[in-house]
Protein backbone atom coordinates (compact mmCIF):
# COMPACT_ATOMS: atom_id res chain seq x y z
CA UNK A 1 0.00 0.00 0.00
CA UNK A 2 1.31 4.01 -0.41
CA UNK A 3 0.48 6.95 1.23
CA UNK A 4 1.81 10.05 -0.23
CA UNK A 5 3.91 12.89 2.60
CA UNK A 6 5.39 15.56 2.33
CA UNK A 7 8.52 17.58 4.30
CA UNK A 8 5.97 19.12 6.82
CA UNK A 9 4.44 16.18 7.90
CA UNK A 10 1.35 16.19 5.90
CA UNK A 11 -0.28 12.83 4.89
CA UNK A 12 -2.97 12.03 1.99
CA UNK A 13 -4.05 8.77 0.83
CA UNK A 14 -4.49 9.30 -2.60
CA UNK A 15 -1.95 10.85 -5.37
CA UNK A 16 -5.07 13.53 -6.04
CA UNK A 17 -5.29 13.94 -2.14
CA UNK A 18 -1.79 14.39 -2.26
CA UNK A 19 -1.29 16.71 -4.61
CA UNK A 20 -4.41 19.18 -3.21
CA UNK A 21 -2.71 19.53 -0.05
CA UNK A 22 0.79 19.40 -0.91
CA UNK A 23 1.16 20.45 -4.58
CA UNK A 24 4.40 18.93 -6.65
CA UNK A 25 5.68 18.71 -3.09
CA UNK A 26 5.09 15.07 -1.85
CA UNK A 27 7.11 11.59 -2.00
CA UNK A 28 5.47 8.16 -1.70
CA UNK A 29 5.87 5.69 1.36
CA UNK A 30 5.14 2.58 0.85
CA UNK A 31 3.50 1.19 3.80
CA UNK A 32 3.25 -2.66 5.50
CA UNK A 33 -0.17 -4.13 5.32
CA UNK A 34 -0.45 -6.76 7.68
CA UNK A 35 -2.63 -5.42 10.67
CA UNK A 36 0.79 -5.84 13.10
CA UNK A 37 3.53 -3.64 10.99
CA UNK A 38 1.47 -1.37 9.28
CA UNK A 39 0.00 -0.28 13.01
CA UNK A 40 3.16 0.33 14.05
CA UNK A 41 4.46 1.97 10.83
CA UNK A 42 1.53 4.43 11.20
CA UNK A 43 2.31 5.12 15.46
CA UNK A 44 6.11 5.14 14.51
CA UNK A 45 5.48 7.83 11.64
CA UNK A 46 3.01 9.73 13.56
CA UNK A 47 -0.24 9.39 10.80
CA UNK A 48 -3.16 11.26 11.02
CA UNK A 49 -1.54 13.35 13.64
CA UNK A 50 -0.61 15.84 11.06
CA UNK A 51 1.55 19.19 10.68
CA UNK A 52 0.40 21.82 12.33
CA UNK A 53 -0.12 24.17 8.83
CA UNK A 54 -0.71 27.20 11.18
CA UNK A 55 1.25 27.49 14.22
CA UNK A 56 1.16 28.45 17.75
CA UNK A 57 2.06 32.23 16.53
CA UNK A 58 -0.92 32.34 14.09
CA UNK A 59 -3.38 30.63 16.65
CA UNK A 60 -1.94 33.05 19.50
CA UNK A 61 -2.39 35.90 17.19
CA UNK A 62 -6.24 35.29 16.69
CA UNK A 63 -7.84 34.38 19.61
CA UNK A 64 -5.56 37.81 21.52
CA UNK A 65 -7.85 39.46 18.56
CA UNK A 66 -10.65 37.62 19.59
CA UNK A 67 -10.61 37.73 23.63
CA UNK A 68 -13.10 40.03 24.09
CA UNK A 69 -15.95 38.60 22.09
CA UNK A 70 -17.61 35.84 24.08
CA UNK A 71 -17.99 32.44 22.71
CA UNK A 72 -20.28 29.64 23.47
CA UNK A 73 -19.38 26.02 24.51
CA UNK A 74 -21.56 24.78 20.64
CA UNK A 75 -19.12 27.31 18.85
CA UNK A 76 -15.89 26.53 20.44
CA UNK A 77 -17.03 22.57 20.06
CA UNK A 78 -17.23 23.78 15.96
CA UNK A 79 -14.09 25.57 16.27
CA UNK A 80 -12.28 22.76 17.68
CA UNK A 81 -13.88 19.86 15.37
CA UNK A 82 -12.97 22.26 12.63
CA UNK A 83 -9.41 23.19 13.92
CA UNK A 84 -8.76 18.71 13.82
CA UNK A 85 -10.20 18.11 10.68
CA UNK A 86 -6.92 20.73 9.21
CA UNK A 87 -4.79 19.56 11.46
CA UNK A 88 -4.91 16.02 10.26
CA UNK A 89 -5.15 17.51 6.38
CA UNK A 90 -8.88 17.43 5.77
CA UNK A 91 -9.12 21.00 4.96
CA UNK A 92 -12.74 21.23 3.27
CA UNK A 93 -14.32 19.65 6.50
CA UNK A 94 -12.30 21.80 8.59
CA UNK A 95 -13.21 25.21 6.87
CA UNK A 96 -15.95 24.72 6.90
CA UNK A 97 -16.75 23.63 10.41
CA UNK A 98 -14.57 26.72 11.28
CA UNK A 99 -16.69 28.98 9.35
CA UNK A 100 -19.87 27.42 10.82
CA UNK A 101 -18.14 28.25 14.44
CA UNK A 102 -17.19 32.19 13.34
CA UNK A 103 -20.96 32.39 11.99
CA UNK A 104 -22.90 31.27 14.94
CA UNK A 105 -20.22 33.66 17.04
CA UNK A 106 -21.28 36.74 14.60
CA UNK A 107 -25.12 35.82 14.65
CA UNK A 108 -25.21 35.83 18.47
CA UNK A 109 -23.14 39.18 18.72
CA UNK A 110 -24.74 40.92 16.12
CA UNK A 111 -28.74 39.40 17.57
CA UNK A 112 -27.27 40.67 21.13
CA UNK A 113 -25.80 44.08 19.83
CA UNK A 114 -29.24 44.81 18.13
Amino acid sequence: MRLYKNSEGVWAGTQADARKMCGKDYQTVDVPVDKPSLLRFLNANKVGAGADPYGDEVRKEWFDKTKDIEVGEKELSYFRWGYDKLFTGQYDEGKELIKKALEMVNDRTTTSDG
